[in-house]
């Protein structure tokens, strides 16, 4: 596509000795200017080795924010926040990224004003593993002039050794600003990235899928081992009526300090939730 892009990855991390194999394999995009790596507090020995083997590379940048608990919301919209670049990649620590994918969506993002683009297929290295196994839910927004009708819906199982890459998303910084960043409420793992498409789509943006990137799989004592090791399918319906609860309330922007004011049409959000979650449904 040209050197004539800058773009930048913001890549939040919290003992993920996986960072390493992500970074070398953004390393040989020839797109890339800067890796922002955002680690949490990292104290895992094999995950300070690996940080410590990039952060005299090249194009690496780490930076520190040390925390209780892991909110990875909160570590992305620092590195929104100390980025320069006018084009943003949103990556997990544990992605393989190729040339392919990204040319599609920075070519994609780059083409259209206001537009998100997330990846379309993520690939397990274990077809086996637990996160093609688990519930999985995603949503419907229906419209009628100034009101919106969110519906969260279980999503079909998934049929192969993939899945869509919702957290996978590239943008201009722009575009993020004007969305406010990611909201910081969200309790371990799991919704952050739907809740940020969520409010695209009712700040009237264009969201977009394509590519395909292969996810180190691994088991779920991973996912919420910085909260009180919730099973992550209870965390994610926690986030669920999290972000259920603010949207219902019109919050349509994230947490950044620094915001490009955009509005919506929309004057009333209503929310319909499946049976599984009714019972977590108290004060929506």
């Amino acid at each position: 596509m040209g050197t004539q892009f800058q773009f930048e990855v913001i890549i939040p991390v919290k003992d993920r000795s996986e960072i390493i194999q992500c970074v070398q394999s953004l390393q040989l995009v020839e797109l890339i200017t800067k890796i922002l790596i955002c680690d949490g507090g990292s104290t895992e020995i094999n995950c300070m080795k690996s940080l410590q083997k990039l952060e005299n590379q090249d194009q690496v940048e780490i930076l520190q924010f040390p925390s209780v608990g892991f909110n990875k919301s909160k570590l992305i919209n620092q590195g929104i926040y100390h980025s320069q670049a006018e084009f943003l990649l949103i990556s997990d620590a544990d992605i393989i990224w190729n040339q392919a994918t990204l040319d599609g969506m920075l070519k994609l993002v780059s083409a259209n004003n206001n537009t998100l683009c997330y990846v379309k297929t993520v690939e397990e290295t274990h077809p086996n593993t637990v996160a093609l196994k688990r519930d999985a839910y995603t949503y419907k927004i229906r419209d009628c002039q100034d009101t919106a009708f969110i519906d969260i819906i279980q999503a079909p199982k998934y049929q192969s050794h993939s899945r869509p890459g919702c957290g996978l998303i590239c943008a201009k910084r722009t575009t993020l600003l004007a969305l406010g960043g990611y909201k910081e409420i969200f309790t371990g793992w799991g919704w952050e990235d739907q809740d940020l498409l969520m409010r695209a789509f009712l700040l009237e943006m264009r969201l977009s899928a394509i590519g395909k990137v292969v996810h180190i799989s691994h088991s779920d004592e991973v996912r919420n081992k910085h909260n009180g090791n919730l099973a992550p399918s209870q965390s994610r319906n926690f986030n669920i009526i999290s972000c259920l609860e603010s949207l219902s309330q019109g919050m349509l922007t994230g947490d950044l300090p620094i915001k490009i004011k955009k509005t919506t049409r929309y004057q009333q959000i209503f929310i319909q939730l499946p049976s599984t979650l009714i019972s977590n449904e108290s004060t929506i």
